[in-house]
């Protein structure tokens, strides 16, 4: 069985010191393989935010695989913005874009899908390039348990109203991953802690614990914001994903009054099983 802890929208410069402090508690009583960040380290990509966020990632006593979001691009100065977008984040964080992680039984794979600008207003929506897809892609004949994560959504997830923020080019995205059995992907931005299922025939539809993902179903979990003061209608959140060869479980964590505690547990079974 491996373990993943799904933890976003940190926003240092927005954050929440004590709740910070619960959540290095809690990822450390959790021990998981892996702890995948969906973006959004900082709030408004300065340098303090970077290296508070350095700071916190080097307390973590798990791998960490992060991918940037949106917040994590300056928006001054706007030469730094247009032409070196990625300069802090490779500074403070990691040098790389496309994070890959493995073990014999699951491959995950990072995807950077922040843009400093695009044929949108919305300036807070993302692109993903087709050679981002194309790698994803050459994952297809791989047998280990796929999982991507990038930070903006794909399908409209519990919020039909939002679909202004969906990333260009995430359905080719998601049907990349139904091209082969066992996918999921792990996403943030929107706050708000949800989990659906989305193959061709059927677009996306809710995740029915207990019952078994058809063979071109994706899995799509998305994280709530796990330590900012920026709540849009839910509580601070992350999530605890077990995966094995029977199916996959997300505990969502909440953070309350007594600290982190499991708030409800998804469990679904992989095709054929």
């Amino acid at each position: 069985m491996t373990v993943i802890a799904h933890v976003s929208d940190i926003h240092f410069g927005r954050e929440v010191p004590e709740i910070v402090t619960a959540l290095l508690a809690d990822l450390a009583a959790a021990a998981p393989d892996l702890v995948v960040i969906s973006g959004d380290l900082t709030q408004f990509g300065s340098h303090g935010e970077f290296a508070a966020a350095r700071a916190f990632l080097d307390r973590i006593p798990a791998p960490c695989l992060v991918v940037p979001g949106n917040h994590d691009i300056p928006a001054f100065p706007v030469w730094e913005m247009l032409f070196h977008p990625y300069r802090r984040w490779r500074r403070y964080i990691t040098p790389g874009l496309a994070p890959e992680w493995s073990n014999a039984a699951v491959l995950v794979k990072g995807v950077n899908s922040a843009r400093p600008y695009g044929p949108y207003l919305n300036w807070s929506r993302g692109r993903i390039a087709p050679a981002q897809i194309a790698a994803v892609a050459s994952a297809e004949r791989d047998p280990r348990i796929l999982v991507v994560t990038a930070h903006h959504p794909v399908a409209y997830g519990d919020d039909t109203g939002r679909a202004y923020d969906l990333v260009t080019r995430g359905d080719a995205l998601l049907a990349t991953l139904a091209a082969r059995p066992r996918s999921l992907i792990l996403l943030g931005h929107r706050h708000r802690s949800h989990a659906s299922l989305w193959n061709p025939a059927t677009g996306e539809r809710p995740a029915v614990p207990g019952a078994a993902m058809a063979r071109d179903d994706v899995l799509i979990v998305h994280a709530g914001t796990a330590t900012s003061d920026r709540l849009r209608g839910q509580v601070n959140s992350w999530n605890l994903i077990t995966l094995a060869e029977a199916g996959v479980g997300i505990a969502m964590r909440q953070y309350g009054a007594g600290g982190w505690a499991s708030a409800a547990r998804l469990d679904l079974g992989w095709p054929g099983g």
